[in-house]
């Protein structure tokens, strides 16, 4: 009785969980994640028709809020308020568009499918619950059916069912995406090699760079040929142009005083005998030691920055000092102990730390001041207002939708606004981690391919760069077709003024000293035999001829023990990679509406 009372008390844990398991599912298990406009009221998006509207979007956007509050402890706040948005919205777009494939493709699930799933595969959670594990931690099959027959859990049990009925036909979906995974032994060998046998190679390296100069230059047919080859790559996309006023949050010297002002009590409260710790974990805005009561453990001079350590260094053991300032706020240091490791002094301290930052007040007053400038602007214009004000007024160099707005920062909302407005329009006050923007569309450019004079010089520089690399490919063909049996670089180096650089020991599969990341240097030095020499090897600045003269042996012992593994890992790239793809695709090709500048 007692194991089936622990069962029905783990089922409504278990249950919640699956809901989040099921979204889960959807989105990550096969690879990877006030209305203004003219749009549909209450629509935020529209896939293939199916509208999502704006309270199921804010739903799922307040609920991940609150799951990462939980998580971290803290509000977030500024661009990680963005990045959740954009996933939260894809990650509906993706529901809509999975769903839509599992319709036209028919994928139902019978109930003779989900019995047989659940009494024989019961989802990780279920497997993971203390209540259908044995004294040993591990998954107890027989218990966990006996739950299973159990008629007084049968209730509980259909909304399992239910989980079920809804989430086997995104995995028959996904198992359909990933039927032709298949990573051989092969493949898991060579993943092997990239990530352990380690070379050194010689090389000879022809700088494309070098050849500046050298190249003729581009005939007017030549250029107006690439231009018309190349011409939408040569889209400007449509840009805006903004007049802005932003009221910086930045602490008073009101707000400074407060906190030495506070510091001063606390150096009080420490010197009457209040306990340093139990202060540093009510107080101390370094959240690192708080916990500990500020106890920052030993610590040489250079491991803390210059105020601190100098104030630290110089009391005794005992002391409390304070305030020292620094660029992370104003602290209070106590000094618990003093010693000498291999002739170095190391000091063990605890502090409190108060940040110098902008006061509710300070806060309150620059947002009044926003919402004031923002209302008369919208009655006159801002950079009247503005200069009324005695506000400084910038204004940004022309940006597009999807990109950094220069003097502002990757602000979102900022530039939703821009690209909704008229011209002469404002905005609302527009809350930014530095602080509160007012804003005006000062100019639009639509979207447009220039003229071939204005990227003229971008073509010739293009034309000139391809040459010098065909020049240095040029040469070290030249050279290696000099090369005879048994030949070494350095005997034909001196003869083309190059030298011979030798590399430190290096993997496949990873950045190499002096070269960098060469995937093409990486993987023909891998494929060389003792003492070979390549044929020339595109890298991105110039050609490579490699010479290898060492690698390790490959370790058949170490592969057969971690064959399985690196199987494994390889198949959760390869589906990563064929989701990505796929569902890319399906993406593309879909009807796909977003209406958030119309609410965002």
């Amino acid at each position: 009785m007692a194991v089936m009372n622990k069962m029905r008390e783990s089922m409504k844990t278990i249950l919640l969980i699956l809901v989040l398991a099921f979204i889960a599912t959807i989105i990550f298990d096969w690879g990877m994640g006030g209305f203004r406009g003219k749009r549909p009221q209450g629509v935020i998006a529209q896939v293939n028709g199916d509208e999502i509207s704006y309270e199921e979007f804010n739903d799922a956007y307040q609920q991940e809020l609150k799951a990462r509050r939980e998580q971290t402890g803290e509000d977030i706040e500024g661009y990680q308020l963005q990045q959740v948005e954009n996933q939260v919205f894809e990650r509906l777009i993706q529901q809509r568009l999975l769903r839509d494939v599992i319709d036209q493709m028919n994928l139902t699930t019978t109930d003779d499918e989900v019995g047989e799933e659940l009494w024989n595969n019961p989802p990780d959670i279920i497997r993971n619950t203390p209540a259908f594990q044995d004294s040993t931690g591990n998954f107890d099959m027989a218990r966990y059916q006996a739950a299973l027959n159990d008629p007084q859990l049968d209730s509980q049990w259909q909304s399992v069912v239910n989980y079920l009925q809804n989430a086997m036909p995104y995995q028959k979906l996904g198992n359909m995406i990933n039927a032709s995974t298949l990573i051989t032994d092969d493949d898991a060998r060579l993943e092997y090699m990239k990530n352990n046998i380690k070379m050194r190679v010689n090389y000879l390296f022809f700088d494309a760079s070098s050849f500046a100069g050298k190249e003729s230059e581009p005939g007017e047919n030549e250029i107006k040929a690439y231009y018309d080859e190349h011409s939408k790559d040569f889209i400007e996309k449509e840009k805006r142009v903004l007049d802005y006023v932003l009221f910086e949050l930045q602490a008073t010297r009101s707000d400074s005083q407060a906190v030495f002002k506070q510091m001063e009590d606390l150096m009080n409260d420490a010197r009457s005998g209040r306990t340093f710790a139990e202060m540093a974990g009510i107080y101390s805005q370094d959240t690192g030691s708080a916990e500990n009561g500020g106890d920052l453990g030993y610590f040489k001079r250079e491991a803390m920055v210059k105020p601190f350590s100098d104030a630290a260094f110089a009391a005794k053991v005992g002391d409390i000092v304070g305030p020292v300032v620094t660029q992370f706020g104003v602290h209070l240091i106590k000094v618990d102990d003093k010693r000498q490791v291999d002739g170095e002094e190391e000091v063990k301290a605890s502090h409190i730390l108060l940040k110098i930052e902008p006061s509710n007040a300070t806060r309150d007053a620059l947002r009044d001041n926003a919402l004031y400038l923002a209302e008369a602007s919208k009655e006159s214009d801002l950079k009247t207002v503005a200069e009324e004000e005695k506000l400084q007024i910038a204004t940004t160099q022309p940006f597009t939708s999807d990109g950094f707005i220069p003097g502002i920062g990757m602000e979102q909302r900022v530039s939703r606004f821009a690209f909704r407005a008229k011209i002469g329009d404002v905005s609302d006050v527009l809350y930014l981690d530095r602080g509160y923007l007012v804003a005006e569309l000062k100019e639009i450019s639509k979207e447009a391919v220039p003229k071939l004079d204005a990227v003229r010089s971008s073509i010739v520089t293009t034309l000139k760069t391809e040459a010098r690399m065909n020049l240095a490919k040029q040469a070290a063909q030249a050279v290696y077709d000099k090369l005879g049996a048994g030949s070494s670089l350095e005997a034909i180096a001196q003869s083309v003024n190059l030298g011979v650089t030798t590399t430190d020991e290096f993997t496949a599969g990873r950045s190499i000293a002096g070269v960098g990341k060469e995937p093409r240097f990486a993987g023909v030095a891998l494929s060389l035999n003792q003492g070979d020499i390549s044929q020339p090897v595109e890298g991105s600045r110039g050609y490579y001829l490699i010479q290898l003269f060492q690698k390790t042996e490959f370790n058949e012992t170490d592969f057969e023990q971690q064959k399985e593994m690196l199987k494994s890992q390889l198949t959760v790239r390869q589906r990563n990679q064929m989701f990505t793809l796929w569902y890319t695709k399906v993406k593309s090709e879909a009807k796909i509406k977003d209406f958030r500048n119309d609410y965002l």
